[in-house]
């Protein structure tokens, strides 16, 4: 069927093929390069304007908190100074007993704790307002209009709530509320404190603090050259507290405009859809008052206006590039179809009859270039074919060697001998591990001729042989795997590891004397993996020793070269077997292979 759809294609001829594929692919590249520099120029235009706009707002809430500080120190200022007025007016009330005397001292009182309020406000303009309240509910204002309400105001949640600290900055929600205000219209953040007499700790008054919403929102300023949505402000209810726009103000938040807004102080960006318009959302979170944060939207359609004019520029000149294009390939198709067809003509040659045929190269330009370069690869490849062959003969005659070494009929006898004489002892649990130990062994020793397995497979057959030779030789040694978990996974060539400790039995600690320690330890250098079997055994001659690190071979121990070739086949002349022994106290032979966690077919 694929067949039939393409056979269009194959009735034309070259050079029309070459204008046929070569007409997309100039095409598509054009069309890509619209579409990725639009792409590219939009992420880069929105991680600018992230970064102004992360930038502005570390400045706007720097600003923020400057106001929200300066409230807090007028709060303060104030009750140092109405602690003054306070104490002198009650000290020239005590002296003027008169009562005549003492609408005077009202009078004087009210301008002078006025006057000090006035001061402060002076000193820190983005304070709004601000009224005492002493303890026979007199009021003194900086404003004439906050006296409106009074009576609301004196039974308010808010009034209470200062009644009852103890002297601390109380601040409230920003709110639109009829007392206590300049302007009932416009929203107000209020601060609430509890005046003290220095000394004596009484209850003076109760001051009370307002910073317009107007303060905040009149730092906001656009971002890039449109006119962003605006900054707005919300807090922990989700209301917006203070915006650009004062119809947002104290409304919730749009759902869609909603961020997931992590607990610890961050800025962080997204890009959401709100009311069907793509938009980017700034946000820094937890400043301020009650964990603020400060939001800024801009729409994307505005940030990309004029990359998409660009974009436009881009198309009409891929258009134009397009027709020199195909010009250009009408062209080439003629000035390289002949040498196609001519290179052809040879590779099929080489394809029915030999592969390593060469190619008769009569031209010097990139088609004879080719021509040569084919024939230097068909060479490369004879020789690696055989090389392939005479590897994978090798390996094969090494695992031969090592599956008939260890399917020895002595060893194979000697445990049945085993097993007959646990079952005539009686110990048939112990004739029933040997047993299943003998089949285990054997049962991974061929593994249905996969050449490499796992760690663990290894470790499973080891565990299997040095039980059966510890039944054997109870009184000659005993054993310990030090394994981590993280090396099991690895591949590694099966018999890897049995003939290493079978040489260490027989060779190290059966010709000891004495009983004996055989441990297995694994370790991660990096990429690789180095496998120990470590025993105290007699230990090597030094000059078989010195054999083994010239050449890397000992004709007394087939095992270890056995081991050692099959690694260098499988692994590279990187890896190996390297041995460090004592005479008389100890040996050490190490595998080094590489790391794999199981991404070697087994096979």
């Amino acid at each position: 069927m694929r067949t039939e759809r393409f056979i269009w294609f194959k009735r034309l001829r070259i050079k029309n093929k070459i204008i046929s594929i070569y007409f997309p692919l100039v095409l598509i590249p054009l069309l890509l390069m619209g579409l990725f520099s639009y792409t590219i120029n939009s992420e880069a235009i929105i991680k600018k304007t992230k970064k102004n706009m992360l930038d502005e707002s570390r400045l706007i809430m720097m600003r923020i908190n400057t106001i929200l500080n300066n409230a807090d120190s007028f709060a303060n200022l104030a009750m140092l100074d109405l602690n003054k007025d306070k104490q002198r007016m009650i000290s020239q009330r005590e002296k003027r007993a008169p009562l005549d005397s003492q609408a005077n001292d009202d009078f004087v009182l009210r301008n002078q704790i006025e006057n000090k309020l006035d001061f402060a406000l002076m000193i820190f303009p983005d304070v709004e307002s601000a009224l005492f309240i002493d303890l026979n509910d007199n009021i003194y204002v900086t404003d004439p209009r906050l006296n409106q309400g009074t009576t609301l105001g004196l039974n308010s949640p808010m009034f209470q709530e200062v009644k009852r600290q103890n002297g601390i900055n109380t601040w409230f929600p920003m709110q639109r509320r009829d007392y206590w205000v300049l302007n009932k219209e416009q929203a107000v953040l209020t601060i609430g404190k509890k005046i003290l007499d220095t000394e004596s700790l009484d209850t003076l008054g109760y001051l009370f603090v307002n910073v317009n919403e107007k303060a905040l929102s009149s730092i906001y300023r656009p971002v890039g050259s449109e006119q962003s949505n605006g900054y707005y402000i919300i807090d922990d209810r989700e209301l917006v507290i203070s915006s650009s726009d004062e119809n947002q103000i104290l409304q919730p938040l749009n759902p869609d405009q909603k961020l997931n807004f992590p607990d610890q102080t961050t800025v962080l960006q997204e890009e959401k859809t709100v009311n069907g318009k793509k938009v980017l959302l700034t946000a820094a979170n937890s400043f301020g008052k009650s964990g603020w944060k400060l939001v800024n939207e801009i729409g994307l359609k505005d940030l990309t206006k004029e990359t998409r004019q660009v974009t436009k520029i881009i198309v009409i000149v891929c258009g134009v590039s397009l027709l020199f294009a195909l010009l250009g390939a009408v062209i080439l198709s003629k000035a390289i179809a002949s040498p196609i067809v001519f290179l052809a003509k040879h590779m099929r040659r080489i394809r029915e009859e030999n592969i390593y045929n060469p190619v008769d190269v009569k031209s010097g330009d990139e088609i004879g270039i080719l021509g040569s370069g084919l024939n230097m690869m068909l060479g490369r490849i004879d020789d690696l074919l055989v090389r392939v062959k005479e590897e994978q003969q090798s390996k094969r005659e090494y695992e031969l060697a090592l599956i008939q070494d260890q399917i020895k009929p002595h060893f194979f006898y000697n445990t049945l001998d085993l097993i007959y004489v646990l079952c005539v002892a009686g110990e048939n649990d112990n004739a029933g591990k040997a047993t299943k130990a003998l089949a285990d062994f054997y049962r991974i020793a061929l593994s249905n001729g996969k050449e490499m397995i796992t760690v663990r497979e290894e470790i499973r057959n080891l565990h299997s042989y040095l039980y059966i030779q510890s039944a054997r030789y109870s009184d000659l040694f005993d054993f310990q795997i030090l394994i981590p978990n993280e090396l099991l996974n690895s591949d590694i060539p099966k018999l890897t590891l049995q003939p290493l400790v079978e040489n260490a039995i027989y060779h190290g600690l059966k010709e000891k004397g004495s009983f004996g320690h055989l441990t297995i330890e694994g370790e991660r250098h990096k990429d690789a993996i180095h496998l120990s079997v470590k025993d105290d055994g007699v230990g090597i001659p030094p000059e078989r020793l010195e054999q083994w690190k010239v050449s890397g071979r000992e004709s007394h121990f087939f095992g270890l070269n056995n081991v050692n070739e099959r690694i260098k086949l499988y692994f590279g002349e990187r890896y190996g077997i390297q041995i460090q022994s004592q005479l008389g106290k100890c040996t050490t032979v190490t595998v080094e292979i590489p790391l794999t966690n199981g991404d070697i077919e087994h096979d």
